[in-house]
């Protein structure tokens, strides 16, 4: 393990120093968005959950956290409408195999699509907020499609993860799974056969084992199915209801985006993965497909390995980084706001665009380091100079929470 943190904490450090990236202290406490969003919790969500109070609190600080740190340019309006959907979002996917909630979460999107009211209150309330996401962004279809089409495909996403790695399945089932290159482990049932996720093959009742090597791209995927990165992504570019950037300025910088919302994720979410003996998220999913395929790594035999899809991935968000600053002419922004001359050619709209991308990338990562559930305490001091980044902000309840995504 402790080679395995050497590693880690070298390539995250270097990615983050190459990327430039930039921590900025906690911003002061906002009861303007803390105390409505506290009274939601307690008044409007908690009562369509079974969930109880401390968790409650814990998903208050977790989803309010991530969108504070992540979006000081939005109004108070949007602010508050990403804190709610991302609250109910993990709400659902937390209660998923729930059966009675299930039967209603496989209709939702049957049901959004046909106008017709969601039974569930926890699912109705879903519906609502995104009606209001969809209301801010006016007569823009393109933007206001980034940003809400993924909080319903989102439902989506997590019944194919529930159907892929928990479901009770029959045995005909599991070969397509199989083929599908993904390795489970066969556990006998009366009725029905359990597939459990595994990690060294597949099981006997394939023909032969998977070629995962011909399904390189399914690990992402599977994960982009269950994120809500264009969501996020749109919100760099839509501060308020009236601020509206030519799509001209961001649209082509949209897929490296949100390759960077959801690996960045995974690279500093994966070190607690380890920790855990979790197996079954992109990295290893990545690494067990690309083994498959052939290529060569850094391993005993030359085989490819974690610690490869790792670095791999350091780099590809290195690229992507680089790509949404050129194109947001990044370097002369900042070197506009900091009044140097000669830079007559970049224009309001420039400006704007390059400062909420700046504040949502160093406010993104700065988050992760912040919530104590990564166990990136011993990254903190290279970055920051302490390890209680957290504690004086909102003392031992916010760096505990869930901080699930």
């Amino acid at each position: 393990m402790a080679t395995k943190l050497t590693f880690h904490a070298t390539n995250i450090r270097l990615l983050l120093n190459d990327i430039g990236h930039r921590y900025e202290p906690l911003p002061a406490y906002d009861e303007n968005y803390w105390v409505p969003l506290h009274d939601w919790f307690i008044f409007t969500l908690g009562p369509t959950s079974s969930w109880t109070l401390p968790q409650l609190t814990e998903l208050e600080h977790s989803s309010g956290g991530i969108i504070e740190r992540s979006y000081p340019h939005l109004s108070m309006e949007l602010r508050l409408l990403f804190a709610k959907l991302t609250a109910i979002a993990i709400l659902i996917d937390d209660s998923i195999d729930d059966p009675t909630l299930y039967d209603e979460i496989v209709q939702f999107s049957r049901k959004l699509y046909r106008g017709e009211p969601q039974q569930n209150r926890m699912l109705a309330l879903y519906h609502a907020n995104i009606n209001e996401l969809s209301d801010v962004y006016g007569n823009d279809a393109v933007l206001r499609d980034l940003a809400v089409l993924p909080w319903i495909s989102y439902i989506d996403g997590c019944l194919m993860e529930r159907d892929i790695y928990t479901s009770q399945v029959s045995v005909q089932y599991l070969v397509i799974v199989c083929r599908f290159n993904l390795c489970f482990q066969c556990v006998p049932g009366n009725a029905d056969t359990v597939l459990r996720p595994r990690s060294n093959g597949c099981s006997k009742l394939c023909d032969s084992p998977p070629s995962d090597g011909l399904a390189l791209n399914f690990p992402h995927y599977l994960r982009s199915k269950s994120g809500i990165s264009e969501a996020y992504a749109a919100g760099i570019f839509k501060s308020n209801r009236e601020q509206n950037i030519p799509l001209k300025k961001y649209i082509k910088l949209v897929p490296d985006l949100v390759f960077f919302i959801e690996i960045m994720n995974d690279i500093l979410s994966f070190h607690k993965e380890e920790i855990a003996g979790e197996t079954h998220n992109l990295i290893h999913l990545r690494t067990r497909a690309l083994a498959s395929s052939g290529a060569l790594g850094t391993g005993i035999s030359g085989e490819w390995t974690v610690n490869d899809t790792f670095g791999m991935l350091c780099d590809q968000i290195r690229g992507a980084t680089s790509r949404i600053d050129g194109l947001l002419q990044l370097e002369r922004c900042e070197r506009k706001m900091r009044g140097e001359p000669g830079l007559d050619d970049i224009h309001e709209a420039d400006l704007a665009l390059a400062k909420q991308w700046r504040g949502w990338r160093d406010g993104y990562i700065s988050w992760h380091f912040e919530c104590r559930r990564y166990k990136l305490d011993f990254l903190k001091l290279a970055f920051f100079g302490s390890v209680s980044v957290a504690a004086d902000r909102r003392g031992s309840a916010f760096t505990t929470q869930g901080c699930r995504l």
